[in-house]
């Protein structure tokens, strides 16, 4: 889903089980039930496994449910190796995926000798949206909200927003995403496809 702390929403009521990850520390798995028009709030410390993966590359795994065509990874043709997963640098990266429908294009993030998941939905199935802190990822002095008016400027980029509206303009161009701006505790938090987009010069 992202780097924590990270909201998930358009979850569906019932119990649901998260996986918690880090190169380097324990996995933990927390079990969390969902009722409706609640939010669920949930925390855990990761302890350390005693090794060292601090660098070396990881790798990337695509799903889904309908056949998939030519995979691209940065722009250039990544098959995949024999366990179906494609050896990355560690980093992010821009992953393209020829569907019946078309191509997708995903953004992710991988981290040293860790597998990343990248999940095609259909149009008929839920999207889960993820929004994380701006914070998280921005310099404080990037992100201004005047009322419901949210603006954004960080690496060349200007971001125009309002809180409750899906449409972002960036750079003049209008952008629907799956999640507004949302305050949540006084924190501005944002969609993370967004937020990696922003910062997606500063982590190459």
């Amino acid at each position: 889903m992202g780097r924590s702390p990270v909201v998930v929403d358009a979850l569906a009521v019932g119990a649901h089980h998260l996986t918690l990850t880090r190169t380097g520390w324990t996995p933990e798995d927390l079990a969390v039930a969902i009722a409706p028009a609640q939010t669920q709030t949930t925390s855990v410390v990761l302890v350390r496994d005693g090794t060292s993966t601090s660098e070396g590359p990881g790798t990337i795994a695509v799903h889904s449910a309908e056949k998939l065509g030519l995979v691209t990874v940065d722009g250039q043709p990544a098959p995949a190796a024999k366990d179906g997963t494609i050896p990355v640098s560690a980093g992010t990266h821009d992953v393209t995926i020829a569907v019946a429908q078309g191509k997708q294009t995903r953004t992710v993030t991988v981290y040293p000798q860790t597998r990343t998941d990248v999940v095609l939905g259909t149009d008929a199935a839920p999207r889960t949206i993820v929004i994380a802190p701006a914070d998280d990822y921005l310099p404080v002095s990037a992100v201004h909200l005047d009322g419901t008016r949210l603006g954004v400027h960080y690496g060349g980029h200007d971001v125009v927003a309002h809180l409750g509206t899906t449409t972002y303009t960036i750079d003049g161009r209008a952008t629907a995403y799956d999640a507004p701006p949302t305050l949540i505790r006084n924190r501005v938090y944002l969609p993370l496809e967004l937020l990696t987009m922003l910062t997606l010069r500063d982590k190459k």
